[in-house]
């Protein structure tokens, strides 16, 4: 599959989905489309949403004078938070024009508007110059990166120096895992290529010139996220089931793979196939 059409399959899932991540996920009030990080700052689901924005911000050391990269915004969820819980400016962007109003509209609302902007743009192939950047930011986004070492290159080139990237994301612990049928369904079901595996992602940061990274596994304090996805599995097959026999319509391709991918990437995440991690780099601060 070429890159616009993989591009494309990606707005086009994010369109069809919409629903079933406001009724899994609160996508309307949380405005996230992520994980959760559960920790004894945070015990409940919607907590757990912001605390991973936390511990990203915290792992990045992120501050108000810094401008950011939100890579990947979706509807401006991390943005938002970054904006109106740190006071920094921030310019999200994502493959998705539908997002991108939508993102405008929760900023507006939230009253962010002038410290946060969003528009349409490929995070491999940005239109800004280099050294634009503090911070690039990517939660669960690099994932869609139809190359995950030119995502990296990007990232690199964005960032000032003493610049940070800060990811938080699946990755698969072995990369021949990616042709495990339980994993490769996962992630035809979220319209993934592919997941990188914590040593090749460090390898493309270590390549481009980052320093200082570190990676951490956070597969336990994400567990409860993945768990809550994999009980939407079984409510969302019913709700399936009783429209067959009820009224006679099915779910689209797309939507039922994103349904039994919920049930995949539980079992992936309990087999040890993959786990969810968060890394970070810093540009040398010499060019």
């Amino acid at each position: 599959m070429n890159r616009a059409d993989y591009q494309q399959k990606i707005i086009q899932y994010y369109k069809d989905t919409e629903h079933a991540y406001k009724d899994s996920w609160d996508l309307g009030k949380s405005l996230a489309i992520h994980y959760g990080y559960r920790d004894d700052k945070a015990r409940d689901f919607r907590s757990s949403l912001r605390r991973m924005n936390e511990v990203m911000a915290e792992s990045a050391g992120i501050t108000s004078t810094d401008h950011v990269l939100d890579a990947g915004c979706g509807v401006g969820g991390s943005s938002i938070f970054l904006a109106t819980a740190i006071g920094c400016t921030v310019r999200g962007i994502t493959l998705s024009d539908r997002q991108v109003q939508q993102a405008n509209t929760n900023a507006e609302t939230r009253g962010v508007s002038g410290k946060v902007s969003f528009e349409v743009a490929d995070y491999c192939r940005t239109p800004f110059p280099d050294g634009s950047f503090d911070v690039v930011w990517a939660c669960e986004s690099s994932c869609y990166a139809d190359d995950k070492a030119l995502f990296v290159k990007e990232a690199y080139r964005l960032l000032k120096p003493g610049g940070r990237l800060v990811v938080a994301d699946g990755f698969v612990t072995k990369f021949e895992n990616n042709e495990n049928p339980v994993i490769s369904k996962w992630l035809e079901g979220w319209q993934v290529n592919y997941l990188e595996s914590p040593e090749r992602f460090a390898d493309y940061m270590k390549r481009e010139g980052f320093g200082s990274i570190q990676y951490r596994d956070i597969s336990i304090q994400t567990a409860a996220s993945s768990k809550r996805l994999y009980r939407f599995y079984f409510l969302a097959m019913c709700y399936v089931w009783w429209r067959k026999l009820f009224m006679r319509k099915r779910p689209t391709d797309m939507q039922q793979k994103n349904i039994d991918a919920c049930k995949y990437q539980y079992q992936g995440m309990k087999k040890g196939w993959w786990q969810y991690g968060l890394i970070v780099g810093t540009k040398s601060p010499v060019n």
